[in-house]
């Protein structure tokens, strides 16, 4: 059963000691949770790459004022198909005695095997919870078959960020405590502008990811051509680039779209609050569907709507905040884009909605939902119901 508790206070009755793992740290921005859950009372080490790509470009690790924060070398560029440095985990499993470990990577990557392995020999007895975002069950060759059954079989919990992933984790024989928890924000960075309504009849809308095929920004482009008065900008880079700079030329759109470029995370809240409308055209194909969209959540609390495919995690991520279309039907996304530019008491509406429904976002909300799951598998920690 996903259990999802809500509404608890949590209070520290002595400082819960954990060891989080978890190579996208190396972004300050997604130290957030971590900081939350200092504020909580947790006394955490965090450990991260020394550098990492994110959203297609290489950022390096700076602590800043983060002092629970460190940084080792990896080997390897993709997510389940890299190392950590094993000598300088090794130091780090041993420095305290800490009563849970945080292992924030997939159950079936080579990182997952490795930190079961140390903790194998150097905390045995401590218990750990992990991350997943695999929302298409899969059947892994080994040795990544073997990282996850051993993972799941000995997991004291595991914090999904989609209720696909929790459901899977299940089936393949987690017999530990699930919390659906989604990836968040802070509001704090992500507000929205005092603003009117878009023009009428006209929209500016943008997209903000990978340029890549399955990510489904030709079908924005044709939706675009096909739509009218709508102007858009593309923030991203990737393999699809080139590719898709001609066909916005071939349909004509060199006045109306512009390819700005990756977009580094310090820029988007104010792109975010020049748009009318965010565009997440995702494609589900083989092996790969939308697990949860930090893009759709960034621009509902800066109180823009946004409009997406309906594939993956997308629906729940999104909620009453914009509407839905069918993957791959530019004409479905051109209809929904000229009822945006149309008719701006819908416009009004959803921008309200996703305002009021964005805080389960904020990353105070998840990190108390997150301790929850902490106090459940360790006696450090008591609830105060």
């Amino acid at each position: 059963m996903v259990t999802s508790p809500r509404h608890v206070a949590v209070r520290p009755q002595s400082s819960l000691r954990v060891l989080r793992i978890f190579h996208s740290a190396v972004v300050e921005a997604w130290r957030a949770r971590d900081r939350e859950l200092i504020n909580l009372g947790i006394d955490e080490t965090l450990v991260t790459a020394r550098e990492w790509n994110e959203g297609g470009a290489i950022v390096s690790f700076d602590a800043g004022t983060d002092q629970f924060a460190h940084a080792v070398r990896t080997y390897g560029t993709r997510p389940n198909l890299f190392l950590y440095d094993p000598w300088q985990l090794w130091t780090f499993f041993g420095r305290h005695s800490f009563d849970l470990l945080d292992f924030h990577e997939e159950p079936c990557s080579l990182a997952m095997g490795e930190l079961l392995v140390l903790r194998m020999l150097r905390a045995r007895r401590v218990p750990f919870v992990v991350y997943s975002a695999q929302n298409i069950e899969k059947r892994y060759p080994p040795p990544f078959r073997w990282f996850e059954r051993w993972c799941l079989r000995e997991a004291a919990g595991a914090y999904p960020c989609n209720e696909a992933a929790g459901a899977i984790l299940r089936k393949k024989g987690l017999r530990g405590l699930i919390v659906t928890l989604p990836l968040g924000l802070d509001p704090a960075d992500f507000a929205p502008a005092q603003r009117d309504e878009p023009t009428l009849g006209r929209l500016h809308i943008g997209y903000v990811g990978r340029l890549e095929t399955h990510k489904g920004v030709d079908v924005l482009l044709d939706a675009i051509a096909l739509a009218g008065n709508v102007t858009a900008e593309i923030a991203g880079d990737g393999p699809a680039d080139g590719r898709l700079k001609q066909r916005a030329h071939s349909l004509g759109l060199d006045d109306r779209v512009a390819f700005v470029g990756y977009m580094p995370q310090s820029d988007l809240p104010e792109f975010y609050r020049r748009l009318d409308a965010v565009v997440v055209p995702s494609i589900p194909v083989p092996g790969w569907d939308e697990q949860f969209c930090r893009v759709a959540v960034e621009a509902m609390s800066s109180g823009v709507p946004v409009i997406a495919s309906a594939t993956g995690a997308l629906p729940e991520v999104v909620g009453p905040g914009g509407l839905l279309v069918p993957p791959g039907d530019p004409q479905a996304l051109a209809q929904a884009l000229q009822t945006l530019s149309s008719q701006n008491e819908i416009w009004a509406s959803l921008r309200s909605a996703a305002l009021q429904s964005v805080a389960r976002f904020f990353w105070s909300t998840v990190a108390k939902q997150q301790g929850i799951l902490y106090q459940a598998v360790s006696s450090d920690w008591k609830l105060d119901l």
